[in-house]
């Protein structure tokens, strides 16, 4: 092996590394002063996709229907609002009788809108989270915006090019964005919906959805009312033999609805051997079905404060510590974020869309927002 010989540093050297501080310390003193112009437009859309919340001040309310109600949201200082996929969602908090109020809901807008500051969202009244805020709400009320967030998004990487996207109920929402995004040319894919409610009343968005297909030949909606036969309608659910009428080569699946949906579609996209990656849900929390309502303590430790919360089998942990009156971090209201994670320090839980990971499971953390109480219990909200 060849040796590498190293000098010793001279004396000259020595004094010249010694004086190394100095010098630079006199070359950022002599130095120019510069100001960064935060007015230009690549540090506004900079310090835009750093926002981590934004205040918004409701424009307007449309009303869809008796138990369906659209609110347009404008950035209350005037800026754009933060961008975001077709397909996310984002949380809004309001204030209430000096109690704050946090729930998630998927974004019925098209993106490009966020460069007039407007973000849509829509509220159905038979859902928790669109019941706290649908008779609450008044144009002028100011709440605060999340950053968009979840990954239920069309991805040229990932998804294939001809899309199916399967819906009911509230989740029409992301899917009418997506297809607002390939109708206004940011997104550029093929994309079929089916589109299944109970009866025609239900259905929302109709002229909207029509009017993108007469624009572009990339969307087509096939109406599926399950509990009436009407001219123009299919009749029944979205069955095999549907589905495979609008197949292509390569496809990717969306769905995004109610539960009993999710739990039916499993087992009909199961025979078609199509593979999990091709396959995307919009997650939403299960109903927890319970006969008899039980009530226990919850003892709740956050910020140095200690509390006695009744909770309730019915109800997830998240709910009733929001019940009482106790803020705590919240955002997908589902499970998938891990935002609220807490650790169980003692009593027994039901987790309904366990998202954890194995290093959670292992150090006894729990998401109050998907969790049910099944006995007396304690928790540390970090």
């Amino acid at each position: 092996m060849e040796k590498i010989k190293i000098s010793s540093l001279g004396a000259l050297d020595e004094v010249k590394f010694k004086k190394l501080a100095d010098d630079r310390n006199k070359w950022l003193k002599d130095g120019e002063d510069m100001l960064i112009d935060t007015a230009t437009p690549i540090n506004k859309l900079a310090i835009n996709l750093k926002k981590d919340r934004v205040f918004l001040t409701i424009k307007k309310i449309i009303k869809e229907n008796d138990d369906v109600i659209t609110l347009v949201l404008n950035s209350s200082d005037g800026e754009q609002v933060p961008t975001f996929r077709a397909g996310q969602y984002i949380t809004l908090t309001m204030k209430k009788n000096e109690e704050l109020i946090t729930r998630p809901f998927t974004l019925s807008s098209s993106p490009n809108m966020t460069q007039a500051g407007e973000y849509k969202v829509t509220l159905f009244k038979d859902d928790e989270s669109g019941s706290i805020f649908f008779d609450k709400v008044k144009v002028g009320d100011r709440l605060i915006g999340s950053y968009p967030m979840g990954d239920f998004y069309y991805s040229v990487v990932r998804d294939q090019k001809n899309v199916i996207a399967i819906v009911s109920g509230k989740g029409i929402c992301g899917i009418y964005s997506m297809a607002q995004a390939i109708a206004s040319g940011i997104d550029n894919y093929n994309l079929t919906i089916f589109y299944n409610v109970k009866y025609e009343k239900d259905l929302i968005y109709k002229k909207e959805l029509d009017s993108l297909c007469n624009k572009t030949s990339k969307i087509k909606v096939i109406y599926v009312l399950s509990d009436e036969e009407k001219e123009g309608y299919l009749t029944g659910f979205v069955s095999l033999d549907k589905i495979k009428n609008e197949m292509k080569e390569n496809n990717t699946f969306f769905i995004s609805g109610s539960e009993g949906m999710l739990k039916y579609l499993d087992n009909e996209l199961e025979e078609l051997k199509i593979s999990n990656k091709f396959i995307r849900y919009e997650s939403f929390l299960p109903k927890c079905n319970i006969k008899k309502v039980s009530e226990y303590n919850l003892t709740l430790y956050i910020n140095n404060e200690k509390h006695l919360v009744p909770c309730y089998n019915n109800k997830t942990i998240m709910q009733a510590i929001m019940d009482y009156g106790v803020y705590i971090p919240n955002k997908c209201r589902n499970g998938s974020c891990g935002f609220c994670s807490s650790e169980l320090v003692s009593g027994s839980v039901k987790v309904i869309n366990d998202k954890r990971t194995e290093a959670d499971k292992k150090y006894n953390l729990i998401h109050p927002c998907c969790t049910y109480p099944v006995s007396d219990i304690e928790i540390i909200v970090r």
